[in-house]
């Protein structure tokens, strides 16, 4: 993820800083896999600090290439001491993807490689081991091979530190021991290049600033000064064998106690390692929550200029229209509606071929579409505030939600239209529903029911009338304003005045349930779902429960880590 990230991102920034103890957990997981095998010996250093040099005096040859150029080392150097090819055979899956080459093939413009090479017989005190010459960790080119030398530290059973006087107090230097620290490897370490008037001085220095940094008891530690008579080099090479003969005996027991250590780097850095996954998860939450709150304003803007305004809502209305057709008088209803028909079928014919319009037409998805419009107007200003900060780590997955967001709001609010439409026609039955209620209790008062029917009547002769006198002038045969006043004033004045207030309360809280029904099912659904769009190379698509089941694991179970 963190190659496809733009570099000046702070995630990208986040990513690198913890990269090193992610290749070193991946590494230490890795090695817990690996068959039994000869100890791994592995010499650390910064540039310059004299690794290969210190390679060379504990192997009693010149095996390991020397320079005075720093950054000579780029690939890790694996010498067999008393070793075999098929004991070590296990490496090249270890190192995968990384090749193995001999010494002679390692390339100087690439580094996913790594060598052996077989010793012969050496008049050392090594026991049988590979020795292991690594690349430094604080070059401007050591990111490129940082995976192969955390692969090599993870192998190790016994470390040595090699610095030099001029960089044993490296930011660098510190931040490698810190990160190795909950590996307790056995470790030496050999204080390089030291003038002899000033071995006590940097030997206190060492130790305070181990104390600082760490909080284990501070390692051996060998200080070498600058040689080059041949017989001081070999009372060196015996001072520091002699150091590391003890540490032999811890690495056996280490091994026994890997798994544990590999659980305690683990836990040491999960929090850190997940919190950009967190921080995506903080993000989704945040645009769920935008989702949510415009969506609920956009149904306040709904309640408030439609089923709240005592002139746009018209819901009621249409019932009131169904509860006219239900008061036909017996005998007079077929004819008359068959009579309605024939003279407004010119335009109702008409108004079939503009129905691709009708939605326009409609008061209450007029407002329905003005409300849903402010919301999308409102996540689009939000998306564009949560892009424009920069310090946010996932300002990248605001841009790529923005980015995604503008392509999709056509096709939202093309959908979202025939979705609204499709509801006002689902909705009909309810409508129907609240004029059968009506007209059922109008049954149980027969009196009022026959003065509305009379009303109805002399509605329809006024309507037709009118009808007759325009050509059919009308939308439809629904419209007959006389017939709905008068059906209106005889149910409120009536003794089915408050029952008629509770249907239409009931209808307008049905109402309002299917529209937040329609907006969360269609828009919302819609909306919330955006985010998995986004291209999977730029997040990481790590799921709450997934992140919570690996938790349990860490605290719960001891080899349960192998699932990271």
């Amino acid at each position: 993820m963190l190659d496809r990230l733009p570099a000046n991102t702070p995630l990208a920034g986040q990513l690198e800083a913890m990269d090193p103890a992610l290749a070193l957990a991946a590494a230490s997981l890795a090695a817990l896999e690996l068959p039994r095998h000869p100890p791994q010996l592995v010499i650390l250093g910064p540039t310059q600090a004299g690794k290969s040099t210190l390679v060379n005096l504990v192997l009693g040859q010149t095996a390991a290439g020397v320079s005075p150029l720093a950054g000579f080392t780029i690939h890790p150097h694996g010498f067999l001491h008393q070793v075999t090819e098929p004991e070590i055979a296990w490496l090249d899956e270890y190192f995968s993807p990384y090749r193995h080459l001999s010494m002679e093939e390692l390339p100087r413009d690439r580094y996913d490689c790594f060598t052996t090479k077989a010793l012969g017989q050496t008049q050392t005190g090594l026991p049988s081991c590979v020795v292991w010459d690594t690349p430094d960790f604080d070059s401007l080119r050591a990111h490129h091979y940082r995976q192969s030398l955390m692969k090599t530290a993870a192998l190790a059973d016994l470390l040595i530190l090699v610095v030099s006087k001029d960089k044993y107090a490296d930011h660098t230097v510190w931040e490698l021991l810190k990160l190795l620290e909950p590996l307790d490897q056995p470790m030496l370490v050999c204080l390089n290049k030291v003038n002899p008037g000033n071995q006590d001085t940097l030997l206190r220095s060492w130790r305070e600033k181990w104390e600082t940094h760490r909080r284990d008891t501070p390692p051996p530690t060998v200080l070498l000064p600058y040689l080059h008579d041949p017989q001081q080099l070999q009372q060196q090479t015996t001072i520091i064998l002699d150091q590391i003969a003890p540490l032999w005996k811890q690495a056996s027991r280490y091994d026994k106690k890997r798994q544990d250590r590999v659980n305690a780097l683990i836990r040491t850095h999960w929090s850190h390692w997940t919190a950009p996954i967190r921080a995506e998860h903080e993000a989704r939450r945040r645009w769920n929550t935008l989702v949510e709150s415009t969506l609920a304003q956009a149904i306040e803007i709904y309640r408030h200029d439609f089923l709240d305004h005592p002139i746009a809502y018209e819901t009621l209305q249409r019932a009131l229209a169904e509860l006219l057709i239900l008061l036909e008088i017996p005998g007079l209803a077929r004819p008359m509606s068959l009579f309605r028909k024939v003279l407004t079928w010119p335009l109702r014919t008409a108004f079939r071929r503009r129905s691709t319009g009708r939605d326009e037409q409609i008061g209450e998805l007029l407002v329905l579409n003005r409300s849903v419009e402010h919301a999308l107007l409102q996540l689009q200003q939000a998306l564009s505030q949560q892009r424009q900060q920069r310090q946010d780590p996932f300002s990248h997955w605001w841009l790529s939600l923005d980015t995604l967001y503008s392509r999709s709001s056509t096709d939202i609010r093309r959908d979202f239209l025939r979705d609204a439409e499709t509801y006002y026609q689902d909705f009909q039955p309810q409508v129907e529903d609240a004029a059968h209620s009506l007209y059922r209790r109008l049954k149980d008062m027969p009196v009022t029911l026959n003065g509305l029917r009379a009303a109805r009547a002399s509605a329809d002769a006024a309507g037709l009338a009118l009808l007759v006198q325009t050509g059919g002038i009308g939308p439809h045969d629904l419209v007959l304003a006389p017939a709905m006043l008068s059906l209106t004033s005889w149910l409120s004045e009536s003794a089915l005045g408050k029952y008629m207030d509770r249907v239409a309360a009931e209808l307008k809280q049905r109402q309002l349930e299917a529209v937040k029904s329609l907006l969360r099912q269609r828009l919302e659904g819609t909306l919330l779902a955006l985010p998995d769009k986004i291209d999977t190379e730029q997040c990481f698509s790590i799921s709450s429960e997934t992140l919570e089941e690996l938790e349990r694991q860490i605290k719960g179970r001891r080899h349960g880590l192998k699932l990271f």
